[in-house]
């Protein structure tokens, strides 16, 4: 693999959290408090980084209104404390997506909370519909999303999806996962948690603080997803916020704005031309090696950017790829990207689960998106919400469900800079709503900023105190941006 295709896929690693398999390790003994469990090992980004656990499973009924109807198994696991005598209120981590799993995210999670675990367990439940939960998979190959952008087509790959699975998408909301949330609670024997949600599990974990109040301690939400927000209704102007802060920062730096004098206008011509002219060219899959043909479209163009610019890493690339794209009138390189980050964020998103909660919880209450129009993404959320939530069962939550609600549990809000789907005034627009609240935006940085060290010891400190006062956030002052790529050899030292 030459250095670029290789840089490329460790960035979409980096953005992406490839998953990889779980399983027990040799039989040891399991501690009293967890009876039922078994040693295991979690793993991420291809088992380059594990953890060991205690795995187990709880019985629930898909639909709680029918007490003798079908029962599903929920996965779940939990990274335990360092202390012999660890706090009475674990930590339980709420995953993104729609569609993520808890668990795979749990040796990310336990490195960048390793501080906070070491006097609290760290709890990871499969949300239902996901992971180890009686996933709603999808067999289609994800880069098929990519490469076939009619969406007669995409439809069709999603009701043969729908067609496959086994279960009842009506009993698959957010309001469903938090009762299993809870229920694990209880199974657990624990009064009182800390949540820490991050993306789509910021929308988990205020659901569950207006359901329970009673039994949250703290809760953290990175990357906020705001209770009246439907979820998808304005991706395309967030995009182009980032995309655009992203051209203004190139701009202010010296090297990068030698090398790329005129990205507005790379990035405006892009647009247009691939708008107007799709064009066909030949892509070396990055995984396979196999050459695959794609037609480059604007669409293409799209998912080639989004998720590039989740990570303040990948972004860095930006200026660069855009550059190249519009200088040699090629966008391979981008093409390649989009291929490999659609295939492996596919793989680690249950897209069946996606559907069953926008479908109940989003499209039924779709706002005016007339905002959308004209941004790189356009209305491409509301176009594939309205074809597929046309047929796909679900019963709509009431209007309520999206109405603020204050809480006087303590909550630390979580923000990056150039975050691409969740922007700072998402963060602000919770700490208006929650009285006892605290927004923190990291500068520089993109989706989801726990992770980062300063960030990292910050959450420790809050969930430690479980308050928002008097929280030392001064390593935040070194925070900034990752250097920009000028060259294909990588960022200017």
């Amino acid at each position: 693999m030459n250095p670029v295709k290789l840089e490329l896929s460790l960035i979409a690693l980096a953005i992406a959290g490839l998953i990889g398999p779980s399983g027990p390790v040799a039989a040891q003994a399991v501690p009293e408090r967890w009876p039922g469990t078994e040693k295991c090992e979690l793993a991420t980004a291809g088992g380059r980084i594990t953890v060991e656990a205690l795995c187990g499973s709880m019985s629930v009924a898909e639909d709680r209104e029918q007490s003798d109807g079908r029962t599903i198994e929920l996965a779940w696991a939990v990274v335990e404390a360092g202390s012999s005598e660890p706090g009475p209120d674990p930590v339980f981590f709420l995953a993104g997506g729609p569609g993520q799993s808890a668990r795979d995210s749990a040796p990310m999670i336990a490195r960048a909370l390793r501080d906070v675990n070491r006097t609290r367990d760290l709890v990871f439940l499969d949300q239902r519909g996901t992971g180890g939960s009686n996933a709603l998979d999808c067999d289609f190959d994800p880069a098929e999303m990519t490469a076939n952008t009619d969406p007669d087509r995409m439809e069709a790959l999603l009701r043969e999806c729908f067609d496959a699975l086994d279960a009842d998408v009506r009993r698959y909301t957010t309001t469903d996962a938090v009762d299993d949330l809870d229920a694990l609670r209880r199974h657990l024997g624990f009064e009182q948690i800390n949540l820490v949600g991050g993306s789509y599990g910021t929308r988990v974990a205020q659901v569950y603080l207006r359901r329970y109040p009673d039994t949250v301690r703290s809760v953290v939400i990175d990357g906020v997803v705001p209770t009246r927000l439907r979820l998808g209704a304005e991706h395309g102007r967030n995009l182009d916020r980032a995309i655009e802060q992203l051209f203004i920062a190139c701009a202010a730096d010296a090297q990068c704005a030698e090398r790329f004098a005129d990205l507005q206008g790379a990035f405006d011509r892009l647009k247009a031309r691939y708008g107007e002219q799709p064009q066909a060219i030949t892509v070396t899959h990055p995984t396979t090696g196999e050459p695959e043909p794609l037609e480059f479209n604007r669409d293409v163009l799209a998912t080639s950017l989004r998720f590039l610019a989740y990570s303040p890493e990948a972004q860095m690339m930006i200026p660069l790829l855009v550059h190249e794209a519009d200088a040699t009138d090629d966008p391979t390189r981008l093409a390649t990207q989009a291929i490999l980050t659609t295939a492996q964020i596919g793989d680690q998103i249950a897209i069946g689960l996606n559907f069953a909660v926008g479908c109940s919880e989003d499209w039924p209450h779709w706002p005016d998106v007339s905002a959308e129009v004209g941004t790189l993404l356009g209305q491409s959320f509301t176009d594939l919400y309205g074809r597929v939530c046309a047929w796909w069962p679900a019963d709509p939550v009431s209007t309520d469900f999206h109405q603020p609600f204050d809480s006087e549990v303590p909550m630390l809000i979580l923000s990056g800079e150039l975050d691409p789907v969740t922007p700072p005034r998402y963060g602000e627009e919770a700490a208006e709503q929650f009285s006892n609240s605290i927004h923190l935006v990291a500068r520089g940085r993109g989706h989801i900023v726990m992770t980062q060290p300063c960030m990292g010891s910050i959450v420790t400190a809050f969930i430690e105190q479980a308050s928002v006062d008097a929280l030392d956030t001064e390593c935040m002052d070194a925070l900034g941006p990752e250097p920009f790529f000028v060259n294909l050899l990588g960022p200017t030292p």
